[in-house]
C-alpha cells in the first residue's frame, strides 16, 4: 500500500502526532486550522493524506465509529451525535502526509534574526524586511518559520500570546492590540531553507 502511494505522490514523509482535542464535548475535533495554529510550521501547506487513530492506536474502522470528516481540507472529526446507543467518540490523533519539498532531511535552519522591538503597535519579524536587511542570507521560499523570546528562548506557542502572522512565507507579527495585557514579549525567529 505505501509503495503504491510512494509511486503515485512521491516519497513524502509523515508529521507528528497531533491530539489537539478530546471527545467529552460535542466529539473529537482535530480540525486542520486550529492544528497549524497551534503547531506552526509543522504541517505542510496541501497535506497529501491524513491518518487518524486512538490512542489506543486503533484505526476508526476498528474502533468502530461514524467519522463525520477526515480529509486533508478540513482534518478529522468524530461526533458523539453520530455513534449510536450514546455512545462517545473515542480520544484520537492524526498525523498528516507531506510532500517531499516539506520534509526533505537535507534542509537548513537560518541563524535567528530579531529585528524589531515590541515597543508601538507589537514585535514585527517580516520576512520581506529580514530579507532586505539581510541579503541573501534567508532563502526565497522558507518551509518553516520558528519563533522564541529573545530572553530565554520560550518557544511563541508558549507564551500563551495571539500571533497576527506566524507564517514561513509573511513572518512573524505580535500585535500589542491582541494581548489581554496590551504588551508583546521580544520575539527572533529563523527559518528552515533548502541547504545550499
Amino acid at each position: 500500500m505505501h509503495y503504491l502511494y510512494d509511486q503515485y505522490f512521491g516519497r513524502g514523509c509523515w508529521t507528528d502526532w497531533f491530539d489537539r482535542d478530546n471527545p467529552s464535548g460535542t466529539g473529537d475535533w482535530e480540525d486542520l486550522s486550529n492544528l497549524r495554529k497551534e503547531n506552526p510550521g509543522k504541517i505542510c501547506a496541501k497535506p497529501l493524506d491524513i491518518e487518524a487513530r486512538t490512542l489506543f492506536g486503533l484505526s476508526p474502522a476498528a474502533a468502530g465509529e461514524i467519522i463525520h470528516k477526515s480529509d486533508t481540507v478540513s482534518g478529522f472529526v468524530c461526533r458523539n451525535q453520530d455513534q449510536s446507543r450514546n455512545k462517545k467518540c473515542n480520544d484520537y490523533r492524526v498525523r498528516f502526509r507531506c510532500p517531499s519539498s516539506f520534509c526533505d532531511r537535507r534542509v537548513c535552519w537560518t541563524k535567528w534574526y530579531d529585528r524589531d522591538d515590541p515597543g508601538g503597535s507589537g514585535d514585527w519579524e517580516l520576512l520581506s524586511n529580514l530579507k532586505k536587511e539581510n541579503p541573501g542570507q534567508i532563502c526565497d521560499s522558507p518551509l518553516q518559520i520558528e519563533a522564541v523570546t529573545t530572553d530565554n528562548m520560550t518557544p511563541a506557542i508558549s507564551t500563551g500570546e495571539i500571533f497576527f502572522s506566524y507564517s514561513p512565507i509573511k513572518g512573524f507579527v505580535c500585535r500589542q492590540e491582541d494581548q489581554k495585557s496590551r504588551r508583546c514579549c521580544d520575539y527572533k525567529v529563523r527559518f528552515r531553507c533548502p541547504c545550499k
